[in-house]
């Protein structure tokens, strides 16, 4: 189990040069007129190549915590940690001031022949973006104590709006033809689903804390490196292509729900023999 440590260390620092190479795809793979790809960009491989290498060995550092399927959720996420603690409550901070601010651009925006329904869909998404806010800073608390049936519903909130995420984002982009500068986003939103249902597979199906740790490190490095990457093309002075507020907002909704994983995934790597929940 010592070399699962590493994973966690590993998911938040190979995000710096994923951040680097996001940006100089950015740069480089699109046309400064038309915002469109640009043809013969090898950015967007070495991009993709990254995060596939990056995959495969959290895949292998995540295989030795399938020997704690059988270990109870406060002995694998229990914990006194005032840093998980910290981190939980900005994650869950973030999340509720990215729902408010969500919401105002919903309703002081419009979309052109947007649809009743996609307008009333994004103000329930930002109703529960705030609401996992609020779950996610009473993870903080729950996980100090003996998880109750009440306390371990707060698991469930953040799956809903990982789906909601998930779903807001495909409906604004799918037919954007801009779709391959939102793409590695999409995909790391759709493992974003992933991690939070096996979290909340800790207490309501099956455990598999080692699928658990793998797509928490995975979408953290790809969340963050998708959006940190745009955020520094912008500071490059690349303007194409450029992304909608609501667009820019969601990616930042996505870095501050991986707060929260990878706070959940340093916790999950301990050394479970020593954990530090209180008896």
């Amino acid at each position: 189990m010592k070399q699962t440590k590493i994973l966690p260390v590993l998911a938040v620092v190979l995000c710096l040069p994923g951040v680097v190479v996001r940006a100089l795809h950015m740069l480089n793979g699109f046309d400064i007129g038309t915002g469109l790809p640009a043809a013969g960009d090898a950015w967007v491989w070495y991009f993709a190549a990254l995060l596939v290498a990056a995959a495969v060995v959290y895949a292998v550092l995540s295989i030795p915590l399938r020997a704690a399927n059988n270990l109870p959720f406060e002995q694998l996420l229990g914990t006194q940690s005032v840093g998980f603690r910290m981190a939980a409550v900005i994650s869950g901070l973030l999340l509720l001031v990215g729902g408010v601010g969500y919401l105002y651009l919903t309703m002081t925006t419009g979309e052109e022949d947007a649809a009743g329904w996609a307008k009333a869909l994004e103000i329930v998404y930002a109703a529960v973006t705030v609401l996992c806010g609020v779950c996610a800073i009473g993870l903080a608390k729950a996980q100090s104590s003996e998880m109750t049936e009440q306390s371990a519903k707060l698991t469930l909130v953040p799956l809903l709006w990982s789906c909601l995420h998930l779903l807001v984002n495909y409906r604004m982009t799918c037919v954007d033809p801009k779709l391959a500068s939102f793409a590695f986003g999409l995909v790391a939103d759709v493992i974003l689903v992933l991690a939070f249902y096996n979290l909340a597979c800790l207490l309501y199906g099956k455990p598999h804390p080692a699928w658990l740790a793998f797509f928490s490190a995975v979408t953290t490095t790809m969340a963050v490196s998708d959006m940190g990457g745009y955020g520094l093309s912008r500071l490059m002075g690349v303007t194409t292509p450029e992304w909608s507020e609501k667009m820019v907002l969601r990616g930042c909704l996505s870095v501050a729900a991986c707060i929260l994983l990878a706070a959940e995934l340093f916790v999950l790597c301990r050394d479970h023999s020593t954990a530090d929940i209180s008896e």
